[in-house]
C-alpha cells in the first residue's frame, strides 16, 4: 500500500490556518514541506475536494496556493492530477522578493500601477472560463465582506492574484506573488486609515472591481488596462492622501 504523505502532514498544513492569508500560509507550509522532502518529488497530491475538505478551506483558496506553488516550479498542474517536482526544478527569486520588501513605499506603488494595467490587459485577452469564475468568486465575496476590512482585502488581493493567474504568463504571475505581500501591507494600512476619513473607499473599490471583472469578461483589454490603472491610482491617492 502506498503512502500517503498528504494525510501523513495534513495536521501540519491545517494547523491553525486563521481566517486571513490562508492561500498565502498554505503556499508557505506545502513548501516547506516539498523542501524538507516531507511531500516528495513525483507524489501526486490527492483530488482537489479530497484536500479542500481535510483542511476546511474553500477550492478558490486551495487553488490559489496551488497556483503559487506552480509558478515558482513546487507542482506540476495537468488533467491527470497535481504532482510535486524534483527541487531541482524549483525557481528562486526570493532576491526579488527582498528587494520588493524593502522597497519605498512610492517606489512600490509606482511599479504597481506599471505592472497591474499591463497584467490586466493580457488577462482580457487570455481568460478561460474558469478564470471567469475565480475573478467572479472573489469580486463577490468584497461585496459580502464590505463591512470586514480584514476580509475584504483578503478578497481584493486574490481577485489580484486571479488576475495575474488569468494571463497564463508565468513570468507576470510570478512577479505578482513575490510582490504580494508588501501590495496587501499597502492596501490594508490604506483602508483602515481612509475608512475613517471617508466611508465610501469601499463602494468605491468595488466599483473599480467591477469594471476590470467585467472588462475582462468581455475580453475589452483597452478597457481592462484603464480601469486597473483608474483604480491602481485610487489606491495610490488613498495610500499617499488618506
Amino acid at each position: 500500500m502506498e503512502r500517503d504523505y498528504f494525510l501523513e502532514n495534513v495536521d501540519f498544513l491545517k494547523q491553525d490556518l486563521g481566517k486571513h492569508n490562508i492561500s498565502q500560509t498554505l503556499f508557505q507550509r506545502f513548501k516547506e514541506l516539498i523542501i524538507d522532502g516531507k511531500l516528495p518529488a513525483g507524489y501526486m497530491m490527492p483530488n482537489e475536494n479530497i484536500v479542500s475538505e481535510h483542511l476546511g478551506v474553500g477550492r478558490s483558496t486551495l487553488r490559489e496556493a496551488y497556483t503559487a506553488l506552480a509558478v515558482f516550479g513546487f507542482i506540476r498542474r495537468s488533467k491527470a492530477g497535481t504532482y510535486v517536482n524534483e527541487i531541482d526544478n524549483i525557481v528562486n527569486i526570493a532576491p526579488f522578493s527582498i528587494t520588493v520588501e524593502n522597497s519605498d513605499l512610492n517606489d512600490l506603488l509606482e511599479f504597481r500601477y506599471m505592472l497591474e494595467a499591463e497584467t490586466a490587459s493580457y488577462a482580457a485577452k487570455r481568460a478561460t472560463a474558469e478564470d471567469i469564475v475565480q475573478l467572479t468568486h472573489c469580486y463577490e465575496k468584497m461585496i459580502e465582506y464590505k463591512n470586514d476590512v480584514n476580509l475584504f482585502v483578503d478578497y481584493d488581493s486574490m481577485f489580484h492574484m486571479q488576475v495575474s493567474a488569468a494571463t497564463h504568463n508565468k513570468l507576470l504571475m510570478s512577479t505578482m506573488i513575490a510582490a504580494k505581500e508588501s501590495f496587501e501591507k499597502g492596501i490594508r494600512l490604506a483602508m483602515r486609515e481612509s475608512l475613517t476619513q471617508n466611508p465610501r473607499v469601499i463602494d468605491v473599490t468595488i466599483e473599480l472591481h467591477g469594471k476590470i471583472l467585467d472588462a475582462i469578461k468581455n475580453g475589452d483589454y483597452q478597457t481592462a488596462y484603464s480601469a486597473m490603472r483608474e483604480h491602481i491610482s485610487y489606491v495610490n491617492l488613498t495610500v499617499k492622501y488618506g
